[in-house]
């Protein structure tokens, strides 16, 4: 559908070129004939009044390039922290690979990658660059169909700092502390297009400034749409799981951030494909798991759109639906200084983030919001934040993720100890009243409303519910909760797990490769199963949920980041010996029995004694 509206735009603006040159011929010049400029009916100030174009200063002149005279040229950007490529058609990104954690100074690597071979991560899809049209980040868009073919297919000029510029390739190596800016120029005298696009690059941060100015003629397009897309995340990732989100549209809409899934667009019953998001927006973009771009307007605006393109990816042995996700972010195109953030969806990163480009912009900006805490955001990112610090210091004194994993595991689980004694204890307790409970409601249910004893047997049945309630052993658990979904947030979406290796585990924020540690999962969460008390005394159904649980976690977790696995296999062996030593030091408790309640006096020596005294009273007759 896009092909066939661009080949009738073309269609459309190559008419009206031919039908304009018919009726307002230009005037012939004596030097040799050149292609005849467009005007329009009225003569601007940037134009004579016979149509001609004015006299251009010579700073201009070097830049007034007519566009089908700009050779097609690439654009490299190299940095410590990453390398871009540009192609001069479009001025458009064709290629975004991530090197290195700023943080850390640990190199990254995509998800395809081996021990033994490293894939560089490209964030940019190849789909979208084969596409016809081609898809590709930080393409300009006016919403003329003609003015917006011309900015796609027309090579701009390339204007660097550098003194020698020439060549097919223009290359720029920028070392620590080294910043450079890049302009791309287009002067089209078939529409009367004023386009400049500057890019300032720098060696220490993830972000790029982005200024746009578009003129035609001597009228100002006051806003376009930059495009953030497609799809932009880890190019490697083989197949998309619970684990590795798809990339999907973030963005800051009337100050609250909101996610929404490219299927979801894709199959939008309203508007196929497509999803406008009204509001006040403060940034958006596009992003997957770990990484995304997202463009920071000079100031708030509105008229986000997404758009998504459905395809059909061909994976290990089976076929995956995909979608190329566009999100087309408003900016202002007066030169206004707007920012693209583009790397690793990290809290520390992020963070200092946040803070360059606030003060670029002169307004607050908060970049967290790409990073997804869950639905209970508002609980586990207070949790997870402090979690991370930890694990980081742990690491600066382990030299290894996978240590402080398991060193942090020990210590939660021994904080913790007084909670799973308790509950511990009440368990065993609602263990041994439960035959009592279970005769009771035996009891109740074969008596009547009306009888007196159902008062007295709901009164006793509430009595021995007090005293081995078994949610008294489950509340102070439910303390644990929000701080295992917040250590889980952490695992999942913190930059350092990620290529993090540990014993046979390539990718800590990965699957286990062959599965072991699921395995031992499964298995250490039986056995804590077994030894652990329960409420029921019905020993089937203990064994029921101690297998039944455990093969469900593993159906849930098969596949789940090593990270989370070990933590979770760690806290199994640390809760197992928690668990005997609770069963060995409350084992006399075991023993005891409830007491039992007093039974009426036998009938016989009752009749003895009756019989006694009748045998008194004859003798005295």
């Amino acid at each position: 559908m896009q092909q066939k509206r661009l080949i009738l735009a073309l269609l459309i603006s190559t008419a009206i070129l031919f039908l304009w040159a018919y009726l307002f011929p230009p005037s012939q010049p004596e030097a040799p004939p050149a292609p005849p400029p467009v005007t329009t009916a009225s003569p601007t100030p940037g134009q004579t009044p016979e149509g001609t174009p004015a006299p251009l200063e010579p700073a201009d002149a070097a830049k007034a390039v007519p566009s089908e005279e700009a050779p097609q040229r690439t654009l490299v950007v190299r940095t410590p922290l990453y390398e871009a490529r540009f192609d001069s058609r479009g001025a458009e990104a064709i290629s975004w690979i991530i090197k290195k954690n700023k943080d850390t100074g640990r190199e990254i690597y995509s998800a395809a990658s081996t021990r033994d071979h490293k894939v560089p991560l490209e964030l940019i899809s190849p789909k979208g660059l084969e596409r016809n049209p081609r898809e590709a980040p930080l393409q300009l868009i006016t919403g003329d169909n003609a003015l917006d073919a011309v900015l796609a297919s027309t090579s701009y000029r390339i204007e660097t700092e550098s003194e020698d510029d020439s060549g097919e390739t223009v290359e720029i190596d920028l070392a620590a502390g080294e910043e450079r800016s890049i302009s791309f120029i287009l002067r089209d005298t078939n529409t009367g297009l004023d386009v400049v696009k500057t890019m300032r690059f720098s060696a220490d941060r993830y972000s790029t400034d982005l200024q746009v100015t578009i003129k035609r003629g001597d009228q100002a397009i006051p806003q376009a749409q930059v495009k953030i897309g497609p799809s932009i995340g880890d190019q490697g990732i083989k197949y998309y799981t619970f684990y590795s989100v798809a990339p999907e549209a973030i963005a800051v809409i009337d100050g609250e951030a909101q996610r929404n899934w490219a299927a979801a667009i894709n199959e939008n019953k309203q508007s196929p494909d497509r999803l406008l998001l009204p509001g006040e927006m403060d940034w958006a973009g596009v992003a997957d798991t770990y990484f995304g771009m997202v463009a920071v307007p000079a100031q708030k605006t509105t008229g986000l759109e997404y758009r998504t393109t459905a395809y059909e990816h061909q994976g290990e042995g089976h076929v995956e639906k995909r979608h190329l996700l566009n999100g087309m972010v408003p900016i202002q195109t007066d030169g206004s200084r707007n920012v693209i953030y583009t790397g690793p969806k990290d809290h520390y990163l992020l963070t200092a983030a946040s803070s360059e480009i606030s003060e670029a912009v002169g307004r607050p900006v908060d970049l967290e919001g790409v990073i997804d805490y869950g639905w209970f955001s508002w609980l586990s990112k207070p949790i997870a934040v402090p979690i991370l610090g930890a694990i980081r210091w742990l690491y600066s004194v382990t030299n290894s993720y996978g240590v402080a994993i398991i060193i942090f595991t020990i210590i939660i689980y021994s904080l913790f100890f007084p909670l799973k004694w308790r509950s511990s204890k009440a368990m065993k307790k609602a263990q041994k009243l439960a035959p009592k409970m279970k005769e009771i409601q035996e009891q109740i249910k074969g008596l009547k409303q009306s009888d007196p004893r159902l008062k007295e047997l709901q009164m006793e049945q509430l009595r021995l519910m007090k005293e081995g309630n078994p949610l008294g052993g489950c509340l102070p658990l439910l303390i644990q909760m929000p701080f295992l979904f917040a250590l889980y947030r952490a695992i999942t979406i913190s930059l350092d797990f990620r290529q993090a290796t540990f014993l046979w585990l390539p990718d800590l924020s990965a699957g286990d490769p062959y599965h072991i540690l699921e395995v031992l999962m499964a298995a250490t969460m039986i056995v804590l199963q077994l030894i652990t008390p329960a409420p029921s005394a019905d020993p089937l159904q203990r064994k029921m949920m101690a297998i039944g649980m455990p093969i469900f976690m593993l159906y849930v977790l098969w596949g789940a980041p090593s990270g989370l696995l070990l933590y979770w296999l760690v806290g199994n062996i640390v809760g197992f010996s928690q668990q005997y030593l609770i069963n060995y030091l409350t084992r006399e408790d075991e023993d005891k029995q409830p007491p039992k309640e007093e039974e009426p006096p036998p009938q016989q020596p009752r009749s003895k004694k009756k019989k006694k005294a009748t045998t008194q009273r004859v003798s005295q007759a």
